[in-house]
Protein backbone atom coordinates (compact mmCIF):
# COMPACT_ATOMS: atom_id res chain seq x y z
CA UNK A 1 0.00 0.00 0.00
CA UNK A 2 1.34 3.49 -0.78
CA UNK A 3 1.91 6.17 2.14
CA UNK A 4 -0.91 8.67 3.14
CA UNK A 5 -0.80 12.14 3.44
CA UNK A 6 -2.61 13.56 6.49
CA UNK A 7 -3.71 16.89 7.02
CA UNK A 8 -5.12 18.43 10.24
CA UNK A 9 -6.33 22.63 9.77
CA UNK A 10 -7.31 24.10 13.04
CA UNK A 11 -7.70 27.76 13.93
CA UNK A 12 -3.82 28.41 15.75
CA UNK A 13 -2.24 25.73 13.49
CA UNK A 14 -1.93 23.06 10.97
CA UNK A 15 -0.02 20.14 10.58
CA UNK A 16 1.00 17.73 7.64
CA UNK A 17 2.46 13.88 8.11
CA UNK A 18 3.01 11.02 5.94
CA UNK A 19 2.37 7.28 7.39
CA UNK A 20 3.30 4.07 6.08
CA UNK A 21 0.48 1.83 6.33
CA UNK A 22 1.15 -2.04 7.13
CA UNK A 23 -1.68 -2.97 9.93
CA UNK A 24 -0.56 -0.70 11.84
CA UNK A 25 0.10 3.19 11.08
CA UNK A 26 3.76 4.39 10.91
CA UNK A 27 4.60 8.22 10.35
CA UNK A 28 7.33 8.86 8.69
CA UNK A 29 7.42 12.41 8.08
CA UNK A 30 5.51 15.66 10.09
CA UNK A 31 5.66 19.03 9.97
CA UNK A 32 3.63 21.72 12.09
CA UNK A 33 3.04 25.64 10.90
CA UNK A 34 0.80 28.30 11.95
CA UNK A 35 -2.25 28.55 10.50
CA UNK A 36 -2.57 32.42 9.78
CA UNK A 37 -5.92 31.87 9.70
CA UNK A 38 -6.63 35.78 10.15
CA UNK A 39 -5.32 35.84 6.23
CA UNK A 40 -7.89 34.18 4.86
CA UNK A 41 -8.62 30.74 2.56
CA UNK A 42 -6.37 31.36 -0.25
CA UNK A 43 -3.40 32.34 1.76
CA UNK A 44 -3.76 29.31 4.27
CA UNK A 45 -4.41 26.91 1.44
CA UNK A 46 -1.14 28.11 -0.10
CA UNK A 47 0.60 27.18 2.87
CA UNK A 48 -0.60 23.51 3.65
CA UNK A 49 -0.31 23.02 -0.39
CA UNK A 50 3.56 24.11 0.02
CA UNK A 51 3.94 22.29 2.70
CA UNK A 52 2.50 19.16 1.45
CA UNK A 53 5.00 19.25 -1.23
CA UNK A 54 7.77 19.81 0.92
CA UNK A 55 6.26 15.93 2.26
CA UNK A 56 6.06 14.67 -1.19
CA UNK A 57 9.68 15.95 -2.30
CA UNK A 58 11.20 15.18 1.13
CA UNK A 59 9.74 11.12 1.01
CA UNK A 60 9.99 10.89 -3.03
CA UNK A 61 6.03 10.32 -2.96
CA UNK A 62 6.08 11.99 -6.43
CA UNK A 63 7.50 8.27 -8.12
CA UNK A 64 5.34 5.83 -5.69
CA UNK A 65 2.06 8.38 -5.55
CA UNK A 66 -0.13 8.70 -2.66
CA UNK A 67 -2.43 6.57 -1.59
CA UNK A 68 -4.81 8.67 -0.67
CA UNK A 69 -5.20 12.22 1.18
CA UNK A 70 -6.67 12.39 4.80
CA UNK A 71 -7.93 16.05 5.73
CA UNK A 72 -9.00 16.69 9.62
CA UNK A 73 -11.05 20.19 9.89
CA UNK A 74 -13.61 22.15 11.86
CA UNK A 75 -16.79 21.70 11.01
CA UNK A 76 -19.93 22.92 10.15
CA UNK A 77 -18.96 21.02 6.71
CA UNK A 78 -19.86 18.66 4.07
CA UNK A 79 -17.69 15.42 4.25
CA UNK A 80 -19.71 13.47 1.44
CA UNK A 81 -19.09 16.27 -0.65
CA UNK A 82 -15.92 17.46 0.64
CA UNK A 83 -17.15 20.76 1.08
CA UNK A 84 -15.92 23.26 4.07
CA UNK A 85 -18.97 25.20 4.42
CA UNK A 86 -18.14 27.96 7.17
CA UNK A 87 -15.70 26.78 10.21
CA UNK A 88 -16.08 29.70 12.95
CA UNK A 89 -11.86 29.41 13.65
CA UNK A 90 -11.59 29.87 9.38
CA UNK A 91 -12.33 33.15 8.60
CA UNK A 92 -13.04 33.13 4.81
CA UNK A 93 -13.26 29.62 4.62
CA UNK A 94 -17.07 29.56 3.06
CA UNK A 95 -18.24 26.81 0.63
CA UNK A 96 -14.77 25.35 -0.22
CA UNK A 97 -14.19 22.29 -2.21
CA UNK A 98 -11.58 21.54 -0.08
CA UNK A 99 -11.48 17.58 -1.27
CA UNK A 100 -11.79 18.66 -4.87
CA UNK A 101 -9.39 21.02 -4.65
CA UNK A 102 -6.35 18.57 -3.38
CA UNK A 103 -7.52 15.83 -5.15
CA UNK A 104 -7.41 17.58 -8.44
CA UNK A 105 -3.62 19.20 -7.36
CA UNK A 106 -1.67 15.78 -5.81
CA UNK A 107 -4.01 12.95 -8.41
CA UNK A 108 -4.94 11.18 -4.92
CA UNK A 109 -8.36 10.46 -3.14
CA UNK A 110 -9.16 13.28 -0.80
CA UNK A 111 -11.75 13.22 2.06
CA UNK A 112 -12.61 15.54 4.79
CA UNK A 113 -13.85 14.85 8.43
CA UNK A 114 -15.47 16.89 11.40
CA UNK A 115 -11.80 17.06 13.61
CA UNK A 116 -13.81 16.01 16.62
CA UNK A 117 -15.25 12.75 14.74
CA UNK A 118 -11.33 11.90 13.49
CA UNK A 119 -10.61 12.25 16.17
CA UNK A 120 -13.06 9.98 17.63
CA UNK A 121 -11.98 7.54 14.69
CA UNK A 122 -8.40 7.92 15.71
CA UNK A 123 -9.39 7.05 19.90
CA UNK A 124 -11.25 4.37 18.99
CA UNK A 125 -9.26 1.94 16.51
CA UNK A 126 -5.61 3.50 18.00
CA UNK A 127 -6.30 4.90 21.40
CA UNK A 128 -8.32 4.62 24.73
CA UNK A 129 -10.99 3.08 22.88
CA UNK A 130 -9.43 0.35 21.48
CA UNK A 131 -12.27 -2.73 21.18
CA UNK A 132 -15.06 -1.05 21.58
CA UNK A 133 -18.53 -1.20 19.77
CA UNK A 134 -20.21 1.85 21.79
CA UNK A 135 -17.88 4.59 22.29
CA UNK A 136 -18.09 8.61 22.66
CA UNK A 137 -14.93 10.51 22.74
CA UNK A 138 -14.97 14.39 23.51
CA UNK A 139 -12.89 16.59 22.77
CA UNK A 140 -12.86 19.53 26.24
CA UNK A 141 -10.13 21.43 25.15
CA UNK A 142 -10.67 25.48 23.95
CA UNK A 143 -14.31 24.16 22.80
CA UNK A 144 -16.30 21.07 23.63
CA UNK A 145 -16.80 18.58 20.35
CA UNK A 146 -17.61 14.93 20.23
CA UNK A 147 -17.67 12.25 18.03
CA UNK A 148 -20.57 9.33 18.44
CA UNK A 149 -19.44 5.16 17.86
CA UNK A 150 -22.43 3.16 18.09
CA UNK A 151 -22.94 -0.48 17.15
CA UNK A 152 -18.85 -0.20 15.60
CA UNK A 153 -19.93 2.80 13.23
CA UNK A 154 -19.02 6.50 13.12
CA UNK A 155 -22.36 8.53 13.71
CA UNK A 156 -22.45 11.31 11.50
CA UNK A 157 -26.27 12.74 11.22
CA UNK A 158 -28.45 14.09 8.32
CA UNK A 159 -27.01 17.67 8.19
CA UNK A 160 -23.24 15.90 9.02
CA UNK A 161 -23.75 17.15 12.51
CA UNK A 162 -24.05 14.64 14.99
CA UNK A 163 -22.01 14.50 18.08
CA UNK A 164 -22.16 18.15 18.26
CA UNK A 165 -22.86 17.61 22.24
CA UNK A 166 -21.12 21.29 23.37
CA UNK A 167 -24.30 22.71 22.42
CA UNK A 168 -26.42 20.79 24.71
CA UNK A 169 -27.51 23.57 27.60
CA UNK A 170 -27.00 22.39 30.61
CA UNK A 171 -28.25 25.40 33.01
CA UNK A 172 -30.83 28.06 32.54
CA UNK A 173 -27.72 30.34 32.90
CA UNK A 174 -24.38 30.37 33.02
CA UNK A 175 -21.19 30.25 31.19
CA UNK A 176 -21.14 31.04 27.42
CA UNK A 177 -20.21 28.37 24.66
CA UNK A 178 -21.55 27.56 21.62
CA UNK A 179 -23.72 30.43 21.24
CA UNK A 180 -25.67 30.09 24.47
CA UNK A 181 -25.09 30.40 28.02
CA UNK A 182 -25.32 27.52 30.27
CA UNK A 183 -24.10 24.79 27.57
CA UNK A 184 -21.90 21.84 27.95
CA UNK A 185 -19.17 23.88 25.99
CA UNK A 186 -19.87 27.02 27.87
CA UNK A 187 -19.36 24.95 31.41
CA UNK A 188 -16.61 22.27 30.10
CA UNK A 189 -14.43 23.71 27.70
CA UNK A 190 -10.94 25.79 28.10
CA UNK A 191 -13.07 28.72 27.20
CA UNK A 192 -15.59 28.34 29.06
CA UNK A 193 -13.99 27.42 32.16
CA UNK A 194 -12.16 30.53 31.74
CA UNK A 195 -15.02 32.82 31.63
CA UNK A 196 -16.54 30.87 34.61
CA UNK A 197 -13.28 31.73 36.80
CA UNK A 198 -13.42 34.88 35.69
CA UNK A 199 -16.77 35.31 36.77
CA UNK A 200 -16.05 33.54 40.16
CA UNK A 201 -13.21 35.90 40.52
CA UNK A 202 -15.44 39.22 40.19
CA UNK A 203 -17.74 37.71 42.46
CA UNK A 204 -15.31 36.57 44.82
CA UNK A 205 -13.44 40.71 44.92
CA UNK A 206 -16.60 42.31 45.13
CA UNK A 207 -17.33 40.03 48.31
CA UNK A 208 -14.11 41.23 49.34
CA UNK A 209 -12.41 38.08 49.13
CA UNK A 210 -9.48 38.56 46.51
CA UNK A 211 -8.45 34.93 45.54
CA UNK A 212 -4.82 34.30 45.70
CA UNK A 213 -4.23 34.21 41.85
CA UNK A 214 -5.20 38.03 42.17
CA UNK A 215 -2.96 38.41 45.18
CA UNK A 216 -0.18 36.88 43.15
CA UNK A 217 -0.39 39.71 40.30
CA UNK A 218 -2.61 38.08 37.59
CA UNK A 219 -5.07 40.10 36.08
CA UNK A 220 -8.57 39.19 35.62
CA UNK A 221 -8.21 38.56 31.66
CA UNK A 222 -5.44 36.49 31.91
CA UNK A 223 -7.29 34.20 34.14
CA UNK A 224 -7.46 30.76 31.92
CA UNK A 225 -8.77 27.45 32.76
CA UNK A 226 -5.07 26.47 32.85
CA UNK A 227 -3.80 29.03 35.09
CA UNK A 228 -7.12 27.77 37.91
CA UNK A 229 -5.70 24.17 36.96
CA UNK A 230 -2.22 24.96 38.68
CA UNK A 231 -3.86 26.63 41.66
CA UNK A 232 -6.61 23.77 42.34
CA UNK A 233 -3.68 21.53 42.08
CA UNK A 234 -1.62 23.36 44.80
CA UNK A 235 -4.63 22.94 46.87
CA UNK A 236 -6.07 26.93 46.31
CA UNK A 237 -9.94 26.47 48.18
CA UNK A 238 -11.29 28.48 45.45
CA UNK A 239 -9.49 26.80 43.23
CA UNK A 240 -10.40 23.32 43.66
CA UNK A 241 -14.07 24.71 43.95
CA UNK A 242 -13.92 25.95 40.24
CA UNK A 243 -13.23 22.46 39.63
CA UNK A 244 -15.16 20.84 41.81
CA UNK A 245 -18.19 22.73 40.08
CA UNK A 246 -17.26 22.10 36.51
CA UNK A 247 -17.06 18.02 37.56
CA UNK A 248 -20.32 18.31 38.50
CA UNK A 249 -21.72 19.72 35.86
CA UNK A 250 -19.29 17.58 33.66
CA UNK A 251 -20.96 14.66 35.23
CA UNK A 252 -24.59 16.29 33.97
CA UNK A 253 -23.63 16.19 30.91
CA UNK A 254 -22.25 12.95 30.61
CA UNK A 255 -25.31 11.44 32.13
CA UNK A 256 -27.41 12.91 29.12
CA UNK A 257 -25.06 10.76 26.76
CA UNK A 258 -24.61 7.98 28.72
CA UNK A 259 -28.62 7.77 29.34
CA UNK A 260 -28.92 8.24 25.27
CA UNK A 261 -26.59 5.95 24.01
CA UNK A 262 -25.37 3.18 26.55
CA UNK A 263 -21.60 3.65 25.71
CA UNK A 264 -19.24 1.68 27.01
CA UNK A 265 -16.62 4.14 27.26
CA UNK A 266 -16.35 7.94 27.10
CA UNK A 267 -12.70 9.18 26.02
CA UNK A 268 -12.32 12.53 27.02
CA UNK A 269 -9.19 14.54 25.93
CA UNK A 270 -6.59 17.57 26.57
CA UNK A 271 -8.35 19.03 29.88
CA UNK A 272 -9.81 15.80 31.51
CA UNK A 273 -6.13 14.37 30.35
CA UNK A 274 -4.40 17.13 32.26
CA UNK A 275 -7.05 17.75 35.35
CA UNK A 276 -8.98 14.84 35.33
CA UNK A 277 -7.97 14.63 39.30
CA UNK A 278 -9.75 17.43 40.05
CA UNK A 279 -13.16 16.85 38.08
CA UNK A 280 -13.59 13.15 38.77
CA UNK A 281 -14.63 13.14 42.14
CA UNK A 282 -17.89 15.66 41.67
CA UNK A 283 -18.00 14.02 38.11
CA UNK A 284 -18.66 10.62 39.48
CA UNK A 285 -21.34 11.83 42.15
CA UNK A 286 -23.03 13.38 39.31
CA UNK A 287 -23.12 10.25 37.42
CA UNK A 288 -24.03 8.23 40.43
CA UNK A 289 -27.14 10.95 40.68
CA UNK A 290 -28.29 11.05 37.27
CA UNK A 291 -27.86 7.91 35.09
CA UNK A 292 -30.09 4.66 34.72
CA UNK A 293 -28.06 2.55 37.05
CA UNK A 294 -28.02 -0.41 34.58
CA UNK A 295 -26.36 2.30 31.89
CA UNK A 296 -24.02 3.67 34.36
CA UNK A 297 -22.83 0.14 35.47
CA UNK A 298 -21.70 -1.06 32.03
CA UNK A 299 -19.73 2.51 31.56
CA UNK A 300 -15.82 3.78 32.00
CA UNK A 301 -14.63 7.22 31.82
CA UNK A 302 -11.20 7.54 30.42
CA UNK A 303 -8.62 9.82 29.96
CA UNK A 304 -7.79 9.91 25.88
CA UNK A 305 -4.39 7.87 25.52
CA UNK A 306 -3.10 10.04 22.16
CA UNK A 307 -1.19 12.77 22.83
CA UNK A 308 0.56 14.78 20.39
CA UNK A 309 -0.29 12.45 17.80
CA UNK A 310 -4.33 12.88 18.14
CA UNK A 311 -4.43 15.25 15.23
CA UNK A 312 -1.93 13.56 13.14
CA UNK A 313 -3.90 9.74 13.65
CA UNK A 314 -7.32 11.62 13.00
CA UNK A 315 -6.41 12.94 9.80
CA UNK A 316 -4.74 10.04 8.43
CA UNK A 317 -7.90 7.78 9.75
CA UNK A 318 -9.91 10.01 8.25
CA UNK A 319 -8.63 8.70 4.55
CA UNK A 320 -8.45 5.21 5.83
CA UNK A 321 -11.96 4.68 7.57
CA UNK A 322 -13.34 6.31 4.23
CA UNK A 323 -10.95 3.25 2.18
CA UNK A 324 -12.34 0.88 4.40
CA UNK A 325 -8.86 0.83 6.03
CA UNK A 326 -8.97 -0.45 9.36
CA UNK A 327 -5.76 0.08 11.46
CA UNK A 328 -4.53 -1.79 14.88
CA UNK A 329 -2.77 -0.54 17.33
CA UNK A 330 1.19 -1.43 17.71
CA UNK A 331 1.97 -2.35 21.51
CA UNK A 332 4.91 -3.39 22.83
CA UNK A 333 4.05 -7.07 24.22
CA UNK A 334 4.74 -7.15 27.82
CA UNK A 335 3.59 -10.84 28.76
CA UNK A 336 6.46 -13.16 29.72
CA UNK A 337 4.75 -16.15 28.39
CA UNK A 338 3.79 -14.90 25.37
CA UNK A 339 7.42 -12.92 24.70
CA UNK A 340 8.89 -16.27 25.41
CA UNK A 341 7.51 -17.77 22.30
CA UNK A 342 8.83 -14.60 20.24
CA UNK A 343 12.17 -14.64 21.56
CA UNK A 344 12.74 -18.65 20.91
CA UNK A 345 11.36 -18.35 17.11
CA UNK A 346 14.66 -16.14 16.83
CA UNK A 347 16.90 -18.05 18.91
CA UNK A 348 16.09 -20.98 16.60
CA UNK A 349 16.14 -19.02 13.05
CA UNK A 350 18.56 -16.39 13.52
CA UNK A 351 17.31 -15.42 9.70
CA UNK A 352 13.86 -14.56 10.63
CA UNK A 353 15.09 -11.39 12.49
CA UNK A 354 14.48 -9.59 9.47
CA UNK A 355 10.78 -10.30 9.77
CA UNK A 356 10.95 -9.65 13.51
CA UNK A 357 8.41 -6.17 13.49
CA UNK A 358 6.09 -7.70 11.05
CA UNK A 359 5.98 -11.21 12.76
CA UNK A 360 4.85 -9.05 16.08
CA UNK A 361 2.06 -7.32 13.94
CA UNK A 362 0.76 -10.32 12.59
CA UNK A 363 0.69 -12.06 16.05
CA UNK A 364 -1.13 -8.32 17.29
CA UNK A 365 -3.70 -8.38 14.67
CA UNK A 366 -4.58 -11.82 15.11
CA UNK A 367 -5.04 -11.23 19.21
CA UNK A 368 -7.04 -7.60 18.44
CA UNK A 369 -9.22 -9.92 16.02
CA UNK A 370 -9.93 -13.09 18.76
CA UNK A 371 -10.62 -10.71 21.88
CA UNK A 372 -12.99 -8.79 19.28
CA UNK A 373 -14.82 -11.79 18.66
CA UNK A 374 -13.40 -12.41 14.81
CA UNK A 375 -12.22 -15.65 13.41
CA UNK A 376 -9.33 -15.90 11.50
CA UNK A 377 -9.94 -17.72 7.65
CA UNK A 378 -7.06 -19.19 5.82
CA UNK A 379 -5.93 -20.01 2.46
CA UNK A 380 -3.16 -21.33 0.42
CA UNK A 381 -2.16 -23.91 -2.36
CA UNK A 382 -0.09 -27.38 -2.33
CA UNK A 383 2.18 -26.96 0.52
CA UNK A 384 0.52 -23.73 1.58
CA UNK A 385 -2.67 -25.63 1.64
CA UNK A 386 -1.73 -27.94 4.35
CA UNK A 387 0.00 -25.31 5.56
CA UNK A 388 -3.06 -23.64 6.04
CA UNK A 389 -4.96 -27.07 8.07
CA UNK A 390 -2.08 -27.09 9.97
CA UNK A 391 -2.24 -23.48 11.32
CA UNK A 392 -6.64 -24.45 11.93
CA UNK A 393 -5.33 -27.29 14.18
CA UNK A 394 -2.76 -25.75 16.26
CA UNK A 395 -5.27 -22.97 17.35
CA UNK A 396 -8.75 -25.39 17.48
CA UNK A 397 -7.48 -27.16 20.06
CA UNK A 398 -4.49 -27.29 22.30
CA UNK A 399 -1.18 -26.81 21.10
CA UNK A 400 1.11 -26.66 23.80
CA UNK A 401 -1.38 -26.45 26.86
CA UNK A 402 -4.30 -28.59 27.38
CA UNK A 403 -6.99 -25.78 27.32
CA UNK A 404 -9.69 -27.24 29.51
CA UNK A 405 -13.27 -26.14 29.61
CA UNK A 406 -14.34 -26.33 33.34
CA UNK A 407 -17.96 -26.77 32.14
CA UNK A 408 -16.94 -29.33 29.03
CA UNK A 409 -14.42 -31.85 30.45
CA UNK A 410 -14.40 -33.92 27.26
CA UNK A 411 -13.42 -30.98 25.36
CA UNK A 412 -10.69 -27.78 25.05
CA UNK A 413 -10.76 -24.54 24.62
CA UNK A 414 -10.27 -23.32 20.33
CA UNK A 415 -9.49 -19.82 18.69
CA UNK A 416 -11.89 -19.70 15.75
CA UNK A 417 -10.57 -21.07 12.63
CA UNK A 418 -11.30 -21.64 9.03
CA UNK A 419 -9.49 -23.46 5.93
CA UNK A 420 -11.48 -22.07 3.06
CA UNK A 421 -9.13 -25.17 1.50
CA UNK A 422 -11.75 -27.60 2.35
CA UNK A 423 -15.46 -27.76 0.88
CA UNK A 424 -14.59 -30.21 -1.58
CA UNK A 425 -18.46 -29.81 -2.98
CA UNK A 426 -18.40 -26.35 -2.71
CA UNK A 427 -14.64 -25.70 -4.21
CA UNK A 428 -15.52 -27.95 -7.73
CA UNK A 429 -18.83 -26.77 -7.94
CA UNK A 430 -17.63 -23.10 -8.20
CA UNK A 431 -14.58 -24.05 -10.21
CA UNK A 432 -16.79 -25.61 -12.92
CA UNK A 433 -19.64 -22.58 -12.73
CA UNK A 434 -17.39 -19.70 -11.73
CA UNK A 435 -14.22 -18.51 -12.24
CA UNK A 436 -11.35 -20.71 -10.39
CA UNK A 437 -9.55 -17.79 -9.24
CA UNK A 438 -11.97 -16.47 -6.58
CA UNK A 439 -12.76 -19.87 -4.77
CA UNK A 440 -11.44 -18.54 -1.83
CA UNK A 441 -12.83 -14.99 -2.55
CA UNK A 442 -16.41 -16.83 -2.80
CA UNK A 443 -15.68 -18.39 0.26
CA UNK A 444 -14.91 -15.20 2.41
CA UNK A 445 -17.67 -12.86 0.83
CA UNK A 446 -19.57 -15.50 2.58
CA UNK A 447 -17.75 -16.83 5.49
CA UNK A 448 -15.96 -12.85 6.33
CA UNK A 449 -16.95 -9.94 8.38
CA UNK A 450 -15.22 -7.28 9.90
CA UNK A 451 -13.58 -8.04 12.61
CA UNK A 452 -11.62 -11.09 10.71
CA UNK A 453 -8.34 -11.71 9.34
CA UNK A 454 -7.57 -13.39 6.13
CA UNK A 455 -4.11 -15.49 6.11
CA UNK A 456 -2.97 -15.89 2.60
CA UNK A 457 -0.32 -18.24 2.47
CA UNK A 458 1.81 -18.23 -1.21
CA UNK A 459 5.21 -18.92 -1.29
CA UNK A 460 5.92 -16.74 -4.46
CA UNK A 461 3.29 -14.12 -3.34
CA UNK A 462 1.42 -14.28 -7.32
CA UNK A 463 -0.85 -17.18 -6.07
CA UNK A 464 -3.62 -15.56 -7.85
CA UNK A 465 -6.67 -17.15 -5.99
CA UNK A 466 -4.93 -16.26 -2.66
CA UNK A 467 -4.77 -12.81 -4.36
CA UNK A 468 -8.21 -12.20 -5.32
CA UNK A 469 -9.33 -13.60 -1.42
CA UNK A 470 -6.97 -10.69 -0.16
CA UNK A 471 -8.57 -8.07 -2.88
CA UNK A 472 -12.23 -9.61 -1.57
CA UNK A 473 -11.18 -9.15 2.49
CA UNK A 474 -10.02 -5.65 1.35
CA UNK A 475 -13.37 -4.55 -0.38
CA UNK A 476 -15.39 -5.73 2.54
CA UNK A 477 -12.85 -4.32 5.24
CA UNK A 478 -11.49 -7.46 6.98
CA UNK A 479 -7.98 -7.28 7.71
CA UNK A 480 -5.40 -8.85 5.84
CA UNK A 481 -1.80 -10.88 6.86
CA UNK A 482 0.49 -12.33 3.87
CA UNK A 483 2.96 -15.23 4.82
CA UNK A 484 4.96 -15.70 1.51
CA UNK A 485 8.81 -15.21 0.27
CA UNK A 486 11.20 -13.88 -2.50
CA UNK A 487 9.86 -10.27 -3.04
CA UNK A 488 6.39 -10.95 -1.50
CA UNK A 489 4.58 -10.95 -4.88
CA UNK A 490 1.53 -8.95 -5.56
CA UNK A 491 0.00 -10.79 -1.95
CA UNK A 492 2.52 -8.80 -0.31
CA UNK A 493 1.06 -5.43 -1.55
CA UNK A 494 -3.21 -6.41 -1.59
CA UNK A 495 -2.44 -7.23 2.41
CA UNK A 496 -2.16 -5.37 5.32
CA UNK A 497 0.88 -7.07 6.92
CA UNK A 498 3.18 -8.91 5.37
CA UNK A 499 5.70 -11.49 6.67
CA UNK A 500 7.94 -12.19 4.01
CA UNK A 501 10.64 -14.51 4.83
CA UNK A 502 14.35 -14.51 3.79
CA UNK A 503 14.04 -17.69 1.11
CA UNK A 504 13.25 -18.23 -2.76
CA UNK A 505 12.55 -21.18 -3.57
CA UNK A 506 9.34 -22.93 -2.45
CA UNK A 507 10.88 -25.56 -0.35
CA UNK A 508 12.95 -23.13 1.09
CA UNK A 509 9.74 -20.58 1.71
CA UNK A 510 7.85 -23.11 3.49
CA UNK A 511 10.80 -24.44 5.40
CA UNK A 512 10.51 -20.63 7.18
CA UNK A 513 6.68 -20.84 7.23
CA UNK A 514 6.01 -23.46 9.69
CA UNK A 515 8.27 -22.14 12.48
CA UNK A 516 6.42 -18.65 11.57
CA UNK A 517 2.70 -19.86 12.40
CA UNK A 518 3.82 -22.47 15.24
CA UNK A 519 5.33 -19.26 17.19
CA UNK A 520 2.09 -16.90 16.20
CA UNK A 521 0.23 -20.30 17.27
CA UNK A 522 1.49 -20.63 20.52
CA UNK A 523 2.03 -16.78 21.51
CA UNK A 524 -1.93 -16.64 21.19
CA UNK A 525 -2.59 -19.76 23.17
CA UNK A 526 -0.33 -18.05 25.88
CA UNK A 527 -1.98 -15.01 25.49
CA UNK A 528 -5.64 -16.81 25.58
CA UNK A 529 -5.57 -19.94 27.93
CA UNK A 530 -3.72 -20.68 31.50
CA UNK A 531 -1.52 -23.44 31.75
Amino acid sequence: MRPFIGIDIGGTKCAVSVARVDGCIHFVWKKRFPSEAEKGFAHMFSLICSTVDAAITNNALGEKGVEAIGVSCGGPLDSASGTVLCPPNLPGWENIPLAKLLSDRYNAPCFIMNDANACALAEWKLGAGRGCRNMIFLTMGTGMGGGVIAEGRLLIGASDMAGEIGHLRLTDDGPWGFGKHGSFEGWCSGGGIGRYAQSVTSDLIKAGQTPSWIRDGHTETEITAALIAEYALRGDADAVKIYAKVGRMLGKGLSLLTDAFNPEKIVIGSIFQRSGSLLIPAMEDELKKECIPFSLSALRVVPAELTDTLGDCAAVMTALYNLGVDPFYRASETDKKVLWHFDRLFERYPALVECKERIMDAYLQLRDCFEGGGKLLVCGNGGSCADAEHIVGELMKGFYLKRPITALPCLQGGLPAISLNGHPALSSAFANDCDGEYVYAQQLAALGRKGDVLLGISTSGNAKNVLRAAETAKALGIRSIALTGGKGGRLAEACDISVIVPANTPADVQEYHLPVYHALCAMLESHFFEE
